[in-house]
């Protein structure tokens, strides 16, 4: 019997035997079509969760079998980033309290995601998170306490009598439910940095680098005013930034691992926080005086702030040599630009017992789960070798990974295809964040060279919201046709853009908040507002269906660019006689004009980003601000 089978039979007997119990659901997400409603609220439903869970499991299977395990052609891909805990999180007793998602309410959402197109299913990290020195009420899924366990928050208690499952095999279901539809499923793998309290530093202590106490109060990493705000370290700069005062004086925060410092104490502490049930690195700073050094950016003058709940990992054993010369004798290990940026700075002695553990880590999450690929996290500052061998373990475990880079910028997108990645993430998130029509521009040209698909995207995770920018609801429908046929470009929908959701995940990016201590769903428990008035969705769903009819015109070799008036922005495929136009209109005041490519005659007017109708005539070539449409043409000469 397979996993699912094993599902609909313990749900088939829980929905009889507990007929009597019921949770709220938002309407939208029944797609499924199901029936047995007892109520109707707000644009919620009551329902017997068992029997919605059978009907939506019911639904899935019914579907034909899609093979996953062919490559996917990345043309005709749609990505949907989920959050678990967030993305299906709800008020399920209808009385006003967040409850968590979980992998079975992931379930009830697919029919639905499907429905927008979406075959990639990226999932932010699931593991089991840290509860030391974090952030928000629930802490970052990002401080990953331990890489073979799972977020015991994401299991449902409508399985507390599944006897024959468990969590693992909760996430498995999942997966083996987006096999079903045809949807990969790719997890946030996170190699660089770990919770400070992760399983492995009770064994290891010198795998993460540690500060004394007395430096924690304002760690932040040094400012190097020779140089300018967002800088990359590289070999030109190194010089400038050793010889800065402030990273003379970061040097001196360090210290060598507790079990260096005094074995005998380590030991003792270890076993008494086994014993009396406490954490081990608060005896370890209350009596030794040491403490994990935060992790930070890598980007020299950067305005991020330190990530307070996590540590670097420590990929090597000694200082790459270029650092030597501005090193004092008996430098504990410690974390600086360049130190983070392993690809560039490699020293010479591997961790190879981490580098084992990385490896096993990701045969283990495919074969345990059966995730179909990851995203690498910072994983441009990870040793070339290393890499290799984290990318040689995801191609033992699938055909054909999906292998996303974090990569922020276009320009690299030779070094990433050449790395081995398939995706990037790429730099739309920051052109979209203050567009203008010569940054777009300048966006489309890069696309067309690029070598490997990225993000067609106007917001991630780590930004905030595009409905929080000029514009609002207007300007993400405006984007959200603008990204649909870009070349070398995948949609990528952010949790909760399908219905204008204004609050973030994270704003670590394009920051538009100030610097504002408002909540986040990487860090506190939050709803999607599932149940508003107006949803994208309908446009999404259009959008995905002419993608599909229009692929083989989408061929980056068509690609044009066209001149269009200021403020606005024309670009478009040619193949033989057919061809395809996406016009946008920037600005958030006035109306533009623009000339269709040859002459108005032959043009079809196939959808408008403001959903008014086919336009008249004399207003086909008009647009209303923020205002996009696509236009098809099949009469031109060949």
């Amino acid at each position: 019997m397979s996993l699912l089978d094993n599902l609909c039979a313990f749900f088939e007997k829980q929905r009889i035997s507990r007929a009597h119990e019921t949770c709220w659901i938002p309407e939208i997400w029944n797609h499924i079509g199901y029936r047995e409603i007892i109520e109707y609220k707000d644009r919620q439903i009551l329902i017997n969760p068992f029997a919605y869970s059978l009907a939506c499991l019911q639904h899935i299977q019914a579907q034909p079998a899609a093979d996953t395990q062919q490559a996917l052609n990345l043309d005709q891909a749609t990505i949907y980033t989920a959050l678990v805990r967030y993305t299906a999180a709800w008020e399920y007793a209808g009385d006003g309290a967040w409850q968590s998602g979980t992998f079975l309410r992931m379930i009830w959402l697919l029919p639905l995601l499907r429905s927008l197109g979406v075959n990639v299913l990226y999932l932010l990290p699931v593991t089991r998170n840290s509860q030391l020195n974090r952030k928000g009420a629930l802490g970052s899924p990002y401080a990953v306490q331990d890489y073979f366990s799972l977020d015991p928050a994401l299991h449902d208690p409508l399985l507390d009598d599944w006897h024959a499952g468990s969590l693992d095999q909760e996430l498995a279901a999942l997966i083996a439910a987006c096999h079903r539809l045809g949807i990969r499923v790719v997890h946030d793998l996170i190699p660089r940095v770990t919770a400070m309290n992760n399983a492995l530093v009770h064994e290891h202590p010198d795998w993460i680098y540690w500060i004394h106490k007395e430096a924690l109060p304002g760690f932040a990493p040094p400012r190097v005013p020779e140089l300018g705000a967002f800088e990359e370290c590289t070999a030109e700069n190194l010089a400038a930034v050793y010889a800065a005062p402030e990273t003379r004086h970061h040097l001196t925060r360090f210290r060598w691992s507790p079990e260096r410092v005094d074995a005998a104490l380590w030991q003792q502490l270890k076993a008494r926080a086994a014993a009396e049930g406490c954490e081990l690195l608060t005896l370890v700073e209350q009596e030794m005086g040491l403490v994990p050094a935060p992790a930070h950016t890598d980007w020299i003058n950067d305005d991020q702030p330190v990530w307070t709940d996590i540590c670097f990992l420590r990929l090597y054993l000694d200082n790459h040599d270029a650092a030597l010369p501005w090193l004092p004798a008996e430098q504990p290990p410690y974390v600086l630009f360049d130190t983070i940026k392993c690809n560039k700075f490699p020293a010479r002695t591997p961790n190879a017992p981490l580098w084992d553990l990385l490896e096993q880590v990701v045969t283990f999450q495919m074969t345990q789960y059966g995730f179909d690929g990851f995203r690498v996290d910072i994983g441009h500052t990870l040793p070339p070798e290393l890499l290799q061998r984290l990318f040689a373990a995801m191609h033992a475990g699938h055909p054909h990974p999906l292998i996303i880079s974090e990569d922020l910028f276009n320009r690299n997108h030779a070094l990433a295809r050449q790395t081995g990645y398939n995706i990037m993430l790429g730099s739309g998130w920051n052109v979209m964040a203050d567009i203008s029509q010569a940054g777009l521009q300048r966006y489309l040209r890069e696309l067309a060279e690029l070598q490997i698909h990225v993000f067609a995207c106007a917001e991630t995770p780590d930004t905030p919201r595009i409905t929080s920018r000029p514009g609002g609801e207007a300007l993400s429908r405006m984007l959200a046709v603008f990204n649909s046929f870009l070349p070398h470009a995948i949609p990528f929908l952010n949790t909760g853009i399908e219905v204008y959701e204004r609050q973030p995940l994270n704003c670590g990016l394009a920051d538009n908040t100030g610097g504002a201590e408002i909540p986040r769903a990487f860090f506190d428990p939050m709803c999607i507002d599932w149940a508003g008035p107006q949803t994208v969705m309908p446009l999404l769903r259009a959008l995905h269906a002419w993608r599909e009819e229009l692929a083989e015109l989408r061929q980056p070799a068509g690609f044009r660019l066209h001149d269009a008036p200021a403020e606005c922005v024309l670009y478009g495929y040619r193949q033989g006689r057919r061809q395809l136009l996406v016009a946008c209109n920037l600005s958030t005041q006035t109306q533009c004009e623009f000339a269709l490519p040859g002459g108005d005659a032959g043009w079809q007017y196939l959808l408008d980003s403001q959903a008014n109708g086919a336009p008249s005539a004399d207003a086909l070539t008009r647009l209303a601000p923020l205002q996009a449409r696509i236009y098809f043409h099949n009469n031109n000469e060949a």
